[in-house]
């Protein structure tokens, strides 16, 4: 390893304990880790203070990171938990978000605002499970009747996006193979969840017990090495490794027996929040060239933009479905729970932005869009729902 990899590195590894020690110190801080994590890598990345940059080291550590981090999204993918209106409300709510966006991205496109129909629309109908989760245990919101219904608008949220980007991504025309290879990858992965399922039970289960406290950590190893695998098969077909690691996840999650899944998943936190996962975030926010959008009115005022049709596009849909199952107050908390975006935004946005489909304040724009929802409609979801109950 030359000197500059070596230097570039421990910057990052102290950008990583910087973003843990400040929400540690300041516990007041209203900004979530991932959003700190993306600001410090701005600010030490090549277009502020130049102190590090996305080399060959940390791009494949990045790209484990944003692995990972779906992986963690997949596994948390309790089926049993949200069938039933939750699945419908939440696959509904989504068709509608995608009409809203595709809706706002087509003005957009026609007043030369934006490019990239497909993958601009994409980004701005997501919802990210990943931060969710945290929000709601430590909120205390995970137990129904608002966790399943919040959980459950998330995962699909994310997953709809996950299944619909390589289509988006395929080379002109070549959309019929691509949209071939997804059914068969769909197939393929429905088998294997439900072949895991079935390893669940009998002796495996007790090889996952006996093992799980070890020092092999095997339940651990075999789901990294799957993990591989499965974005090893999507580079093969040109399919993008964030939907390859979130079928791993949901592998994962099935083979494993229901009493080891919550030890898995602190292992997997462990593993993804503390080491992989902030290396994506660093490196993302090193790639932003945030200086043209100050530089750039419109470009600036576009965050707005964008924050307002993430808010319009999820929240609409949650306040039309959800108003039988939650109180009036559940149901504004879960409009903006469900307009919180951003892991699956950073990756649309650096992709679309890499392959040369959106230009670079664009891609700066949906980031910093989807940092604001963020840092603004958690914080607003909880204000909401410590008012009186509402009827």
């Amino acid at each position: 390893m030359d000197q500059g990899s070596l230097a570039n590195l421990i910057v990052v590894t102290v950008a990583i304990a910087v973003a843990a020690a400040l929400p540690a110190l300041l516990p007041r801080l209203p900004l979530p880790g991932a959003v700190l994590e993306i600001i410090l890598g701005a600010i030490v990345g090549p277009h502020i203070l130049g102190l590090a940059y996305p080399d060959a080291i940390v791009d494949f550590l990045s790209d484990f990171g944003l692995g990972m981090l779906f992986l963690m999204a997949g596994f948390e993918m309790d089926l049993a938990a949200l069938r039933g209106r939750p699945i419908r409300n939440a696959a509904m709510g989504w068709v509608i978000s995608a009409g809203i966006a595709l809706y706002a991205v087509l003005l957009l496109v026609a007043v030369g605002l934006a490019q990239a129909l497909v993958l601009t629309t994409l980004a701005l109908c997501t919802t990210t499970i990943g931060l969710l989760i945290p929000i709601l245990r430590d909120s205390q919101l995970i137990e129904p009747p608002y966790g399943p219904m919040a959980l459950a608008a998330g995962a699909v949220g994310e997953a709809a996006p996950l299944f619909i980007l390589p289509l988006a991504l395929a080379h002109q025309g070549g959309a019929e193979p691509q949209a071939l290879i997804m059914v068969a990858f769909a197939m393929c992965a429905a088998f294997a969840v439900m072949l895991a399922s079935h390893v669940s039970r009998g002796s495996f289960a007790a090889i996952v017990a006996r093992t799980m406290g070890t020092s092999g950590q095997l339940p651990m190893r075999l789901a990294i090495c799957l993990l591989i695998l499965f974005i090893v098969l999507s580079h093969r077909f040109e399919i993008d490794l964030v939907l390859g690691a979130f079928v791993a996840g949901a592998v994962v999650r099935a083979a494993l027996p229901a009493q080891q899944r919550e030890a898995m998943a602190v292992r997997l936190d462990g593993i993804g929040s503390g080491f992989l996962v902030p290396i994506f975030f660093l490196t993302s926010g090193m790639r932003l060239n945030i200086g043209p959008l100050f530089n750039d009115p419109t470009a600036l005022a576009m965050i707005a933009v964008y924050a307002l049709i993430m808010l319009a596009g999820r929240g609409i849909p949650a306040l039309l479905l959800y108003a039988r199952d939650l109180s009036r107050d559940q149901t504004v908390a879960l409009a903006l729970h469900s307009s919180t975006q951003l892991p699956l935004v950073v990756a649309i946005a650096g992709i679309a932005a890499q392959r040369g489909h959106i230009p670079g304040n664009q891609a700066a724009a949906l980031v910093a869009a989807a940092v604001v929802t963020v840092m603004i409609f958690p914080t607003l979801a909880a204000l909401v729902l410590r008012k009186p109950a509402s009827s």
